[in-house]
């Protein structure tokens, strides 16, 4: 079941309130607009876009985390609901623990908030996926940012979901790490396992991903794949860049191929 839909969204649209003047009015600024995307079954889905582009909060829709103010949000054809949250492994991008507990303790601890039993035997093999079983009787204040990054994809592994959303994997680590987790995403996938993750690293997108979503100003301005996003065969940074209309269309194809792309 190759092509079946595993999380939908169709014409979600968010706003919040901004206050422009804290003395005199306050008024609502979108953050969605109309935004649909489809995740396949065993697909890695890059999600593209520059800082403020809507891709936290579409995350947090997803998680429900966050309610949309119009549009739909289904898991297997469904509404989504609570219990299709413990099909779903979530890594944010700037992980928060109990810096006073262990690796080992982390993970049991992230079992019981998912109502799933996990031995110690599974917490290590979990770890040891992410090259921190050597690590597990270590206090996570000792960790590095970059093991503690692999540590929240751990405890996203640990009930061993249908789903992956991934906020920024690779933020914080270094060129090891990053290959490491790029080869993981690529077993995940081998495993029949769907993956979406929010990127602004080009080359990752490219060697990864089987479709991709750009996102720009609250709006999806493509979703397909590679190929359809770059048919010339140019640059992709320089394909990104005329699509979102951030820099002159004849910025430079010579910069180096790996950057991450920031709102100047």
């Amino acid at each position: 079941m190759a092509d079946e839909n595993v999380l939908e969204f169709a014409n979600v649209s968010k706003t919040y309130n901004i206050i422009s003047d804290p003395l005199l009015s306050q008024g609502r600024q979108a953050v969605l607009d109309n935004v649909s995307l489809t995740l396949r079954r065993g697909e890695i889905y890059g999600f593209v876009g520059l800082n403020g582009a809507g891709k936290t909060t579409t995350i947090k829709i997803a998680m429900g985390l966050v309610r949309p103010d119009t549009g739909t949000v289904k898991m297997l054809g469904k509404a989504l609901n609570s219990d299709d949250l413990r099909r779903i492994g979530f890594a944010p991008e700037k992980p928060a623990f109990y810096d006073f507990l262990s690796a080992e303790e982390t993970m049991k601890y992230s079992a019981r908030l998912l109502g799933y039993s996990a031995d110690k035997t599974r917490i290590a093999e979990v770890l040891e996926t992410l090259n921190l079983h050597n690590d597990m009787d270590k206090l996570v204040r000792e960790y590095s940012k970059g093991m503690q990054q692999r540590l929240a994809l751990a405890a996203a592994m640990l009930h061993d979901p249908e789903l992956y959303i991934l906020d920024e994997p690779s933020s914080g680590l270094d060129p090891v790490g990053r290959r490491h987790v790029k080869d993981l995403l690529r077993n995940l996938r081998s495993k029949g396992k769907t993956v979406f993750f929010s990127t602004h690293i080009l080359s990752d997108v490219r060697e990864l991903c089987d479709r991709v979503g750009i996102i720009h100003n609250g709006k999806m301005l493509f979703e397909g794949t590679l190929k359809d996003l770059n048919p010339k065969g140019e640059d992709l940074e320089d394909a990104f860049i005329k699509m979102t209309a951030v820099l002159p269309t004849e910025t430079t194809t010579s910069a180096p191929k790996e950057r991450e792309l920031t709102q100047q």
